[in-house]
């Protein structure tokens, strides 16, 4: 549902050149939202915003099955593009800290926002291009 509403919020912005933007308060409101709305959703189990040298970063905390991991991931990556996208702050780099259901260590996944915008928004990059130029993974051991 609220993914239907972050979409329909960007195509008026679109249509109609507003440009709407929002504050913290409300994209961490849009944010849960965003999590809750989907039944294959990884759990949401927090954010930070924070500045760390020139990088404004926009993180999360997910849970998930391995199994699962990929398309938690995409729906991660995605919904912090969109989120990011109406938000007043200009976010250059997303975190997403991802726990697993099983006695694992977590891993980190890390993205440069305006790289993944050209798969998540403006569509000119397919999976595989952003996986390759936008996307770091890193185990902790």
């Amino acid at each position: 549902m609220i993914k239907k509403l972050i979409i329909q919020i960007i195509v008026i912005q679109n249509i109609f050149g507003a440009d709407y933007k929002y504050g913290e308060k409300q994209i961490v409101n849009i944010l849960y939202e965003y999590f809750n709305s989907s039944k294959n959703a990884p759990a949401l189990i927090g954010h930070q915003f924070f500045q760390d040298s020139d990088e404004r970063v926009f993180q999360i905390d997910i849970k998930t099955d391995i199994e699962m991991v990929n398309e938690a991931i995409i729906f991660s990556f995605e919904g912090i593009n969109k989120i990011a996208n109406l938000s007043k702050v200009n976010y250059s780099h997303a975190i997403i800290i991802i726990h697993f259901n099983e006695n694992a260590l977590p891993a980190v996944a890390e993205s440069n926002i305006p790289c993944s915008r050209k798969f998540f928004i403006e569509k000119t990059y397919n999976e595989n291009q952003w996986r390759k130029h936008c996307l770091t993974i890193k185990n902790y051991h």
